[in-house]
């Protein structure tokens, strides 16, 4: 076996190809980081996700969380990002956060009825009024939420939009990881000419060209079709597919990880062991593609009445 000649070398070089001994070197520099805990990754509080995960976030990737309508994907990314936050804290980290779905005041609402375990309806006064020392546990409690660094924009707008304002944020924060998160990818605006589908396609393109130009972290919300949903579903408890996926061609091929949320019993009335699993209470959080890491279904117990979520226990 010979070595391509110099020239030939030089030419490669050229077009964008590196040789197998910087990609060698590159992994045994990787390698030694992480054996020395020097991994540049953003952990979570949920341990079994973080091992899936190969210990956590990680920057220049696009985490796609998804499901039907009503299952739990804005509850699970809130508090999956406030963890992150409060696991990392001392790392400069910018949350863009694209709530085009609802304003950042009911972001935090939510966010905030686990902290006070006190339902929406409660704290609206739908019923009774609220009690005085509740509201004063509420306003009091809710205001360490002001510590994060994040940022709502709850108008639509455009994936040119997003990647000049991240652009921007990078160039006044070179050393800050930006941390995108879209709720949910259906609405962003494209153009009038788009299909739904190209819509998406230059969404996941988008966010493809912010993560290899600026090394951000996107996290990007998108509904299920309505495969699942079919009768001979059933047979298999509705578990979801990557084909069930919207848009599954782009957002799909182009995330780094997909998962996929699903509640049997409050969804679809599961009473029968679902992945071995009890489904009553069950958030379903079932890995459908991850570049890195493991694939399977972590198990988590969600109470949506407070959107409050944990890691089941083995």
């Amino acid at each position: 076996m010979t070595d391509v000649s110099q020239e030939g070398s030089e030419f490669l070089r050229a077009r964008g190809f590196q040789t197998i001994n910087k990609a060698v070197d590159q992994s045994i520099v990787i390698v030694k980081n992480a054996m020395n805990g020097e991994r540049d990754v953003y952990p979570t509080k949920w341990d079994r996700l973080n091992r899936n995960l190969l210990g956590g976030l990680q920057k220049g990737k696009m985490y796609v969380i998804a499901g039907r309508p009503g299952v739990g994907k804005s509850a699970f990314s809130n508090q999956l990002v406030f963890d992150v936050l409060d696991q990392n804290q001392g790392k400069d980290i910018v949350v863009l956060y694209w709530s085009f779905e609802m304003p950042g005041h009911q972001q935090i609402m939510r966010s905030a009825s686990k902290e006070v375990n006190k339902e929406i309806i409660d704290l609206l006064s739908v019923e009774s009024r609220l009690k005085d020392e509740d509201f004063k546990n509420y306003a009091n409690r809710i205001d360490r939420f002001r510590k994060y660094p994040i940022y709502f924009n709850s108008i639509p707008r455009t994936m040119e939009y997003i990647k000049q304002t991240n652009e921007q944020v990078f160039l006044n924060r070179p050393k800050a990881t930006v941390m995108n998160i879209f709720d949910h990818s259906r609405l962003i605006k494209g153009s009038n000419e788009h299909t739904e589908l190209q819509k998406l396609n230059e969404i996941s393109k988008g966010c493809m060209w912010m993560q290899a130009k600026m090394d951000v972290i996107n996290i990007l919300l998108s509904q299920l079709n309505r495969n699942i949903e079919q009768e001979h579903r059933a047979k298999a408890q509705y578990q979801p597919l990557l084909t069930d996926l919207f848009g599954g061609d782009s957002i799909g091929q182009d995330a780094h990880v997909v998962m996929i949320l699903n509640r049997p019993f409050d969804i679809y009335g599961i009473t029968k062991t679902y992945c071995n699993e009890e489904p009553q209470g069950l958030l379903a959080c079932h890995i459908e593609k991850n570049r890195d890491g493991l694939l399977g279904m972590i198990p988590y117990e969600a109470d949506m009445s407070t959107f409050t979520i944990k890691e089941r226990k083995k």
